[in-house]
């Protein structure tokens, strides 16, 4: 084979610097990298572009595109194969110079075919670029030294199947709101601002929609891919990867299937109800229609190398587009097998249902990870249905724990917060120091939960308001708690007596919450009376614990996460620790430890 072009790296400014020769079977496409030699880590987003493609490869079908083998350390066999996704830079439009009906994003310069792969071993990697037929084009290799920090791509974790983890044990504590969108002129300003206040408030967390506004690929005809909102979405995740977050991706939503936007799936019909009616069979197919495989494929080319992704969302809600659960459930289980052999990266998956029978659908084979919704109905119930049911919302929350935890997958409440709208939500309004908000969040991860519960008001609620610190208080706790103990699991709370207590316990440790049954957003922010206090010790029996032992209990701040107090326990001959809960306090947790 004939020795052709060096491989190149961009710089920052523009600049090309030769690293090195490719091998190739001729004069013709070969592959540039766009990153510099000698900086890989086992972490890295890698990035290659094909130089000279064949015009007929320039489509969004990944199918009809060249391939990257990737040859991995240490036996030399073909272990990854990347599919290159058409790609095109894009510049946005500054608010004031954009007219109605012009688009938001410009394209620059000439579609171009890209591969993406994260190198995830230490060593020599090589690679071979090969012909949408596989005939051999071009082949290199690259070195790869050791990350700084643990790799992906995100596992349920072995020690402690409740929580997630690294590739190395280490565990992933999924600490965040919905940040779902970002509106206005500029939307990665907004995603800027969200993900900044996240990463300073201890964050590590966030679930982002894919949605017809604010990053959907699809268009409005089939395999008509919008490459300015991937563009868009490229630099979303860019923006989660520098503040050191990790985001669940929902693929497709509930509101954009109701209303055609962007769902370019069955006949046009001029009856909207038609146009539904078809959209829906079209979308909702068994086996999936290969248009939507044809997605799944295109997404994974590009963003499946992505360990900023968590895990992948199928659906938003599910359920709200299509209600007959005949329909619906078929279909998740259809598409979950999808994904999975979409996936070459084997990430976590899930979906999202608002109704209150979502066991139905997260038990079905090939999810991964069970999500809750559950909101405050009070000013969302005109029937008064559920409305008392939420008035307390802890216990609203423990239920649905109960529930999922034996479905025995790993858990998250993905939706929580005050039901209401953008423009209407007296909750929103009524609780402006987020009460609800951070009772909700401990909640979500002292009943099991691998992260705190998700609020849902991200813009115009937790950062109009300033709230992100709730989740510095969570975020310097967590970091407290050994989570691979395999013996660490949730407390079932009583149901009886002025104390509810949640939390997690194994033989070595606990990490637990008394709160008052009569602390609730409703009795304080609606009937206006004091959040109460205890007014005399109670103790907490905690059995099961090392026997004879001598524990420390440290009384942390659940909103700073600062300790206040500390006592010495130790336990009797049977490993019960009888744990005395102070009074007047207010907010917070007793971590306990053997040392």
């Amino acid at each position: 084979m004939a020795q052709v072009a060096a491989v190149f790296f961009a710089l920052a400014l523009g600049l090309v610097t030769a690293i090195g020769p490719v091998l190739s079977a001729g004069d013709g496409p070969a592959l540039k990298a766009c990153f510099a030699p000698g900086t890989v880590k086992a972490d890295d987003l890698l990035e290659w572009e094909v130089s000279e493609p064949d015009p007929a490869w320039l489509v969004t079908d990944v199918g009809a595109t060249p391939r990257l083998d990737i040859i991995e350390p240490p036996d030399g066999t073909v272990t990854r194969t990347r599919r290159a996704f058409l790609d095109r830079s894009h510049r946005q439009v500054p608010d004031p110079a954009k007219r109605a009906g012009e688009p938001e994003y410009i394209p620059e310069g000439e579609p171009r075919l890209r591969f993406r792969h994260t190198a995830r071993k230490v060593g020599q990697f090589g690679w071979i670029l090969r012909s949408p037929q596989g005939r051999e084009l071009a082949r290199g290799s690259f070195l790869v030294a050791p990350a700084a920090g643990p790799v992906g791509p995100l596992r349920v974790s072995r020690d402690n199947p409740r929580m997630l983890a690294f590739a190395d044990g280490s565990i992933f504590v999924a600490i965040g709101p919905n940040i779902a969108w970002a509106n206005g002129p500029d939307r990665l300003a907004g995603f800027t601002r969200y993900f900044t206040a996240l990463k300073e408030a201890g964050g590590t967390h966030a679930r982002v929609w894919m949605a017809s506004w604010c990053g959907q690929i699809e268009g409005t005809a089939p395999d008509a891919y919008r490459l300015d909102h991937a563009w868009l979405f490229d630099r979303i995740l860019a923006l989660a990867r520098r503040n050191g977050l990790r985001l669940t991706v929902v693929i497709d939503n509930h509101h954009d299937l109701l209303h055609g936007k962007n769902v370019p799936y069955g006949e046009p019909k001029a009856d909207p109800t038609a146009a539904l009616a078809s959209r829906l069979d079209a979308f909702l197919a068994v086996p999936v229609p290969d248009q939507y495989r044809r997605k799944l494929a295109y997404l994974m080319a590009r963003w499946g190398a992505d360990d900023t992704i968590a895990a992948w969302e199928l659906c938003n809600e599910i359920d709200m587009a299509q209600p007959i659960r005949e329909k619906a459930l078929p279909w998740v289980k259809a598409a979950a097998i999808a994904i999975k052999e979409a996936d070459g990266d084997d990430r976590l998956h899930s979906i999202s249902w608002a109704g209150t029978d979502w066991d139905r659908v997260m038990g079905l084979p090939g999810l991964d990870l069970v999500q809750m919704h559950g909101y405050v109905m009070e000013w969302a119930d005109p029937l008064g249905l559920y409305r008392v049911g939420t008035r307390d919302g802890v216990q609203m929350l423990v239920g649905y724990a109960d529930r999922a935890n034996k479905l025995k997958r790993a858990f998250c409440f993905s939706e929580v917060g005050f039901q209401g709208t953008n423009e209407h939500n007296p909750g929103n309004d009524h609780d402006r120091t987020g009460l609800l908000l951070r009772q909700q969040a401990w909640a979500g991860l002292m009943l099991g939960g691998y992260g705190p519960a998700m609020n849902w008001w991200w813009d115009n609620y937790i950062d109009a308001r300033g709230l992100w610190p709730v989740y510095r208080g969570l975020a310097a706790v967590v970091a407290r708690v050994n989570w691979r103990d395999r013996d660490l699991a949730p407390l079932q709370p009583g149901k009886d007596g002025p104390v509810r207590v949640l939390g997690w316990q194994s033989p070595s440790q606990g990490l637990i919450w008394p709160q008052l049954r009569l602390d609730t957003w409703h009795r304080h922010l609606e009937e206006g009376k004091d959040r109460p206090t205890l007014g005399v010790p109670v103790t907490v029996r905690l059995g099961g614990m090392k026997k004879k032992t001598k524990f420390t209990c440290r009384w942390l701040d659940m909103l700073s996460g600062d300790e206040r107090s500390q006592t010495a326990v130790t336990t009797d001959a049977s490993g019960n620790l009888d744990l005395v809960v102070p009074p007047k306090i207010i907010d917070q947790v007793c971590l306990i430890g053997d040392h």
